[in-house]
């Protein structure tokens, strides 16, 4: 059974963090950095965030977060670090009866290369899998996205396979995707 907490959680980083990043609930301020680091080709290129990405769309990511959570959808945390956003990373995807969730992330261009995202997938894993009790969490990387791969392993997961044809990119190109997993031990 998923424990899923009433209220959203914030998750703050424990006193000897090397990295003191917060994981918090998506917020209005929130609105404008996510429109803004989402004009970055790259995080349309190797994520399911469309191009070109409007403003509104910031919006109704932001808004409708929290219906999601309720409704056990998904999770879409804010990564913050000393106060500042820095992208975003959550659970969708979820099978709660196969206690397994599929874990998505994106970091702002200004803050990337620092470990940051690597914290916060070992962050958001561990209350997955210790306080809500999934049993499984998977990851998907663009077979070309080596950034993302080296993120996962550095978080502690493994590669399972490699998805031929797995996901249609904007003008019908089909790529290949790793899948990489994480499973209560």
């Amino acid at each position: 059974m998923i424990n899923w907490p009433i209220d959203f959680p914030t998750i703050t980083p424990a006193p000897d963090a090397a990295i003191p990043i917060t994981l918090r609930p998506l917020r209005e301020s929130d609105i404008d950095p996510i429109f803004n680091a989402c004009q970055d080709p790259t995080i349309s290129a190797f994520t399911r965030v469309p191009s070109p990405y409007e403003r509104s769309m910031a919006e109704d990511f932001v808004r409708e977060s929290d219906v999601a959570y309720r409704n056990h959808l998904s999770i879409s945390f804010a990564i913050e670090l000393q106060g500042n956003f820095v992208g975003t990373i959550g659970l969708h995807s979820i099978q709660l009866g196969d206690h397994m969730a599929e874990i998505g992330y994106w970091i702002d261009s200004t803050y990337r290369g620092q470990g940051i995202c690597t914290e916060a997938l070992k962050i958001i894993s561990k209350f997955s899998i210790e306080v809500m009790g999934f049993r499984r969490l998977e990851a998907l990387a663009d077979s070309v996205n080596i950034a993302s791969q080296k993120v996962m392993e550095g978080a502690g997961y493994h590669r399972d396979a490699l998805l031929k044809n797995r996901a249609t990119r904007p003008g019908g190109r089909q790529i290949d995707m790793e899948l990489y997993s994480l499973v209560q031990r």
